[in-house]
């Protein structure tokens, strides 16, 4: 952040030198993601799978806790030639619900690929439109001031309703948006307030507090 800020300190002392226009216009991308309506139906598309996810994994945590609760009702009526064996199958089970939280949930698993496979177009789009808009009128720069970089800049100089508008256009907002949002897809805080804002918040790898399944490992 600091390095930005030094680089667009530097491009405006350049251009003010050499006596050139400056035209500098900001957007907000996080009121971008809340508003747009591919990013809610993301968000919805998102959630769906990871329910899905979620749910293959609880059914095999209930599978486990069954078997425990029966090795605990059998454990001194049957041999230790038994006990080991059943053991050992709960083990197995643990291990099993363990690389499939890992497969789901886990350093760039599926949770992750397919957030990246969802985002990846509509910043892309994103980033399109800015640079078109940008263009078009002659901007000099366009700042993101989600990222927590400017301080104070005019209303007049806002372009996210112009972005925003050309965002939605020809598409239709999902009426079953879930009601968590996707990972990262947080409401946008007032980019002048006293509230620190690290990063740009739609764009964020994060997703969140995973759902913990208990005693899946062993």
């Amino acid at each position: 952040m600091k390095k930005l800020s030094i680089l667009i300190l530097a491009m405006l002392t350049f251009v003010a030198a050499y006596g050139q226009a400056v035209k500098l216009g900001y957007v907000n991308t996080d009121r971008l993601l809340l508003d747009s309506n591919e990013a809610a139906e993301i968000a919805r598309l998102f959630q769906l799978d990871r329910q899905n996810w979620t749910n293959q994994i609880r059914a095999l945590d209930d599978e486990i806790k069954q078997m425990e609760r029966d090795f605990e009702i059998r454990r001194l009526s049957i041999s230790e030639a038994n006990k080991r064996e059943l053991q050992n199958q709960i083990t197995s089970k643990k291990e099993e619900a363990g690389r499939l939280l890992e497969q789901y949930f886990g350093e760039n698993g599926r949770a992750e690929q397919r957030y990246r496979e969802l985002i990846d177009p509509l910043t892309n789009k994103i980033h399109d439109i800015i640079t078109r808009i940008a263009e078009d009128e002659k901007y000099t720069m366009i700042l993101d001031v989600s990222m927590g970089v400017v301080l104070y800049a005019a209303p007049s100089a806002d372009i996210t309703e112009q972005v925003l508008q050309e965002l939605n256009k020809d598409t239709i907002r999902p009426t079953d948006t879930p009601q968590e949002p996707l990972p990262g897809f947080e409401p946008p805080k007032d980019p002048f307030g006293d509230q620190k804002n690290d990063g740009f918040g739609g764009f964020t790898d994060g997703f969140g507090e995973d759902e913990k399944i208990e005693d899946i490992k062993p």
